[in-house]
């Protein structure tokens, strides 16, 4: 299909961009790179009458490194990230979600940030997010806000993010000693995109007991999550055999699981705990 008749913007900063945004006259839609938006538009899911281009404003392309954490740019793209050394290094989980994300064309034309306030269900980057416990920054001529990934994903395909806010940051804070991560998909064969996949972050003590645990959940419902109940099981643990058996035995404790034609509720229900399982494992076995 061809999109409906629209007006393009292409502000020169972001002040432009958000002096914009807030005159409220008009239905804008930010576009990044692009990689959501545009099939949305294709098949007229999205029919806004501006899209604002914000691609050239260079300084959200950045990844700034800290003592305390790394700040990833909202245009960032998702190359440019699998590319960065340090990050892969000191967050494996990243890595893993990005081994078979799309296709080259689609790796360097689609960001971090767009990824995240498209808020796909089943997207790899929200489950990276709610591991690591990123904090998300949004910013209009009112401020800027800092929300945590558990409170940005609020239902299907939509975000925390005002219609005159755009996603700015997004800011890991460095593991403390001791953490161990991974990423586990199991993906539809058509698509790609996550039937059901688990991302894991353990933070261990020197005797090997969990000190803190985040199970993250993306493909399952109608919003990417954690696991409460699979973390509760690990916290406090030696995260041995039977403690991963048990965060596998109650990871979908608390989930409203999506069913459809490939997956009934049942067999999905019953995927989040294989996910968990191989994500803990995997995770576990970068133990130094």
């Amino acid at each position: 299909m061809i999109p409906s008749a629209f007006a393009y913007a292409s502000p020169a900063t972001l002040d432009d961009a958000l002096a914009m945004l807030a005159r409220g006259d008009q239905d804008i839609k930010v576009m990044a790179g692009g990689q959501s938006l545009i099939p949305l538009l294709k098949l007229r899911l999205a029919n806004p009458a501006v899209i604002m281009d914000i691609s050239r404003l260079n300084d959200l392309r950045r990844i700034e490194h800290t003592p305390v954490s790394v700040r990833i740019g909202g245009l960032v793209t998702h190359d440019q990230l699998l590319n960065e050394d340090p990050v892969i290094r000191t967050w494996p989980i990243i890595e893993d979600a990005g081994e078979d994300l799309a296709d080259p064309l689609v790796r360097n034309r689609g960001t971090f940030g767009g990824s995240l306030a498209h808020a796909d269900p089943a997207g790899d980057w929200p489950a990276v997010a709610l591991a690591t416990d990123a904090v998300v920054q949004v910013r209009s001529v009112r401020g800027v806000r800092e929300i945590a990934a558990k409170d940005f994903f609020t239902y299907l395909f939509t975000a925390d993010v005002a219609d005159d806010e755009i996603l700015t940051h997004v800011e890991l804070a460095r593991p403390e000693a001791g953490t161990v991560s991974a990423y586990v998909k199991i993906a539809h064969p058509a698509s790609g995109y996550a039937v059901a996949a688990a991302g894991v972050n353990l933070t261990l003590d020197a005797s090997g007991t969990c000190r803190a645990a985040r199970v993250a959940l993306t493909g399952v419902a109608t919003t990417p999550l954690r696991s409460v109940a699979a973390e509760s099981a690990l916290e406090g643990t030696t995260v041995d055999d039977d403690a991963v058996r048990a965060a596998v035995e109650h990871a979908a404790d608390g989930v409203d699981v999506l069913g459809d034609g490939y997956a009934p509720v049942e067999y999905r229900r019953h995927l989040i705990g294989v996910v968990v399982g191989r994500a803990l494992r995997r995770a576990l076995d970068r133990r130094l």
